[in-house]
Formats: C-alpha cells, structure tokens, sequence
C-alpha cells in the first residue's frame, strides 16, 4: 500500500453551529482505488448483462420444453383417442360380419340360385301363396345382406384411414420424444452456463466489495477522528443524511464530492409511513444508496415512522413490527446488510405521533420496530429522535439498548444539553448530564454545494467513537 498522505481529509471545529469541511486534495491512492472501482463496476455490467441473455436462453428452452410437452401429451390423447375408435371400428366390423354369416346361414343361397329356389319351392309348395311368400322373405333377407356389406366394407375403409392416422400420430410422438430428448440436453448446457455466470458475477461483487473496503478505510485514515471522548463534534468523524429534499429541480447529488469534503457515513431516507412521502423516498434512495456506496460511504437508510392513529398500547408492538418490515424488504432490495452498510435507522419524532398518542403507545411501537429489525436482519436498529421527543415519548429503559441518533442544534458541546432546558435525562443517560450517544445530528445547515448538494443545506453528524467501532458497526 503507497504511503498515505499525511493531510488529514477533514476535520470539524465547534464554531457556533457552524463547521470548516476541508476537501482531500488529490490522492493517487483514492485515485487508484476509484478506477478499480469504475473497472469492477463495467465488469459487473457486463457480465449481468451475459447472465440475462442466459437468462432469456433458459426461460426460451423452459417455454419451448413446456411446449413440447404439452403438444406430446396431446398427442398422446389423440392417439389414445384413435386407438379406440380403431377397437370400435373392429368390434362394429366383427358385429356386421356375424349379421353376414347369419344371412348365410338363414338362405344358403346367393344371388346367382334365387331363381332355382324358387322354382323349387313352387313346386314342393301346395299353396302358391306360401312360395310367393318364402321368395319375398329371401329378397329381404338378401337386400338387408347387401346393405350389410356396404357397412362392413365402409367400416374396413374407415379402419384403413384410422390405421393411418395412427401411424402419424406414433410417428409425430416419436419426433417430439427426441424433441424433449434434445431440450433436456440443451436445458442442462444453459443452466450450467447460468450458474457460472452467476459464480461469476459473485466473485466480481466481491471483489468490488473489496475495493470499497479500501475506499472506505482510505478515507477513515485520512481523518482526525480516532478518539473516544464524547463531547462535541470537533475532531470527530463526520457524516451527513439526505433525502428527496436534497434533491432540488430533481438533480443527483455528487456522493464523490461528499466523500472529498470529509463526509465518511450517510444515512438515506429509504421508507416513509407518510403517505406522500412513501413514494419518492423509495425513488430517491434506489438511486442515491448504491452512489453512495460507490463513493466510498458508509451508508445506511432510515424510516420516518407514522403510528398509527388510534391504535392502543397493547396493538403498537404489533404495528411498529409490520412497520419496520418496510425498511427491511426495501434495503434487502438494494443489496442487504452486506459489510459497509449501517443498520437501520427508526426515526420517530414529533410528525410520527398524531395527536392525542399516549407516551405508552409510541414506545411499544418503537419496541416492536426494534425488535423486528433484530429478528429479521440480526442487527440493532439505530433510534433517531430529538431531545424533547425522547424525554417525553420513549420511556422504557429497553430502548437505551439501541444507539441513539440524537438531533440537537443548540450550539452546544454536549447534545444531552440545551441552553434553555440545560441537562435532559433520558433512558440513554449515563451519569450526570452525559448521554449514551452514538450519532449526533447538529446542525442541519451545512453548506450543501460543499457536499455534493445541487442546491440548499445539508444536516451534519458526527460519530461518538473511533474508527474500529464505526467500522464493526458496519460490518468490516
């Protein structure tokens, strides 16, 4: 690894509410590792783009087997359906044969002895009548004889074409035997090609992940902030959090920029519970997660909770439940909680509540948020909030075991601490007018050109601990 620049990338002096970002002058090693991250990022395209062409190769031979069968099983159904007109052709066949052998053997005659018979049966008759009337019985029978090999000799012909028909039918099984045979075989190929295709598409995240590592852990040794106090944001590691807002006339935000001015963590707005805000929130934040991360931020989402109203204590646990599914489906939707991202942030605040919400029912809800977000993703969700909301609404001594994202503009060097109310107790408090604190919002007029912003200010934060501790946090 080159030898690092010994200018540090920013650093934070507590100057009223004001903060000097310091932009990292150009670095050949953060140089280096963004073109490693731009060749992984094509490289990632690129073999994505092979993976759905296979992709559309094996949902095309899924559709065409599927086809194949299905046209066999009809021609099967066919087949079975003419074998059985071809038994009854035989049994009708067999049926008019023994009408025949029984004409045969009611007249022993043919047509060539008619006249004979009846010579002969004039003459042994004593009654004329009797003969005229045996003579008309044996031209019934003789006619009804004729007419019974017409349909014996049309059921043969109808057998012949029934035969035949068979016989294109086994053949047309056959072929499409083969057919499925042959698409089997190319089913396996394309699978095969997907998978390694998929392998290798594992790999090149890896390996991109890899490199992000290196672009955060660059950034990290650049930065002043190696130390445990926690009081003020001086000499701290900065960060910031956005949302659509940050956004003005719709532009994207410049993550590079944010990460040269000094930034090394960013929380996103992901998930929104206010009905107009549900929408662009997921919008943005599909967009602005994966730049950001690409920027070499630690990058997390939060979720601006709405409880709902009316809702009784004993019902909230269950509703912040379903509520933090939302940030957890939406950031499993942009890669998961893979090493570099944050846990996810609650943030419930004084819009969360509607008016008339008891203290009991906005800490069971945020209970029940929290304890979703442990079950599903193994993580301890942050909590975000201010120094009123929390002293007021979040009461139960279970909550301190989230870290807290506290917002306090005060101009102060401790957030537990306001001019006007001075020291706030809270479950996160500690000892005097100190504050479990992991995060600190304070200010939320940063110079947001200075950060990447089009237009308009940005919120800032600093972190309370050290390198090691930001970096467990997300994973690494």
């Amino acid at each position: 690894m080159k030898k690092l620049l010994s200018t540090f990338v920013a650093f934070v002096l507590l100057q009223g509410s004001s903060v000097l970002a310091v932009s990292l002058p150009k670095d050949a090693e953060i140089d280096a590792i963004r073109g490693e991250i731009a060749a992984s990022k094509k490289e990632l395209a690129q073999a994505q783009e092979v993976l759905k062409q296979t992709t559309n190769e094996l949902n095309a031979a899924i559709a065409e087997d599927r086809r194949i069968k299905a046209e066999l099983e009809q021609a099967q159904r066919e087949r079975d359906q003419i074998i059985a007109e071809i038994n009854a052709l035989i049994a009708e066949i067999n049926r008019v044969q023994a009408q025949i052998d029984d004409l045969v053997r009611a007249t022993f005659i043919d047509g060539s002895q008619q006249e004979l018979y009846l010579v002969e049966a004039i003459l042994s008759s004593d009654d004329s009548n009797e003969a005229l009337a045996t003579f008309a019985s044996l031209q019934a029978l003789l006619a009804n004889s004729t007419k019974v090999v017409k349909e014996l000799n049309e059921n043969k012909a109808q057998l012949e074409v029934k035969e035949q028909d068979l016989q294109v039918r086994e053949k047309e099984i056959s072929e499409k035997k083969l057919r499925s045979a042959e698409i089997v075989v190319e089913l396996t190929k394309v699978r095969e090609k997907a998978a390694q295709e998929a392998e290798k598409i594992k790999k090149i995240v890896a390996q991109k992940e890899a490199v992000l590592k290196k672009l955060v852990l660059a950034g990290l040794s650049r930065n002043k902030a190696n130390v445990s106090a926690r009081v003020g944001p001086g000499d701290r590691i900065l960060g910031t959090d956005i949302s659509r807002w940050q956004h003005s006339g719709n532009k994207l935000i410049d993550f590079v920029k944010m990460y040269d001015a000094g930034a090394r963590f960013i929380f996103i707005k992901g998930t929104d519970s206010h009905p107009l805000g549900a929408g662009p929130a997921k919008y943005w934040s599909s967009i602005d997660f994966p730049a950001a991360r690409e920027a070499g931020l630690l990058t997390g989402i939060y979720h601006a909770a709405l409880i709902p109203r009316g809702i009784s204590a004993d019902a909230a646990f269950g509703a912040g439940q379903q509520q933090a599914d939302l940030p957890i489906d939406h950031l499993n939707s942009l890669g998961g909680l893979v090493p570099g991202v944050l846990p996810i942030v609650l943030d419930i605040e004084s819009f969360s509540r509607p008016s008339g919400t008891s203290a009991a029912v906005v800490t069971n809800f945020s209970l029940g948020f929290v304890s979703r977000v442990k079950e599903r993703t193994g993580k301890t969700a942050i909590i975000y909030s201010n120094l009123n909301f929390i002293s007021s609404y979040l009461n139960s001594p279970e909550l301190s075991n989230n870290p807290l994202w506290i917002a306090n503009y005060s101009q102060t060097a401790n957030p537990a601490s306001t001019p006007s109310r001075g020291c706030t107790r809270t479950v996160w408090s500690v000892s005097g007018c100190d504050k479990a604190w992991t995060f600190w919002q304070y200010t939320d007029r940063g110079d947001g050109q200075k950060y990447g912003i089009p237009r308009g200010a940005i919120d800032l934060n600093v972190y309370a601990y050290g390198t090691s501790d930001l970096l467990a946090m997300a994973g690494y």
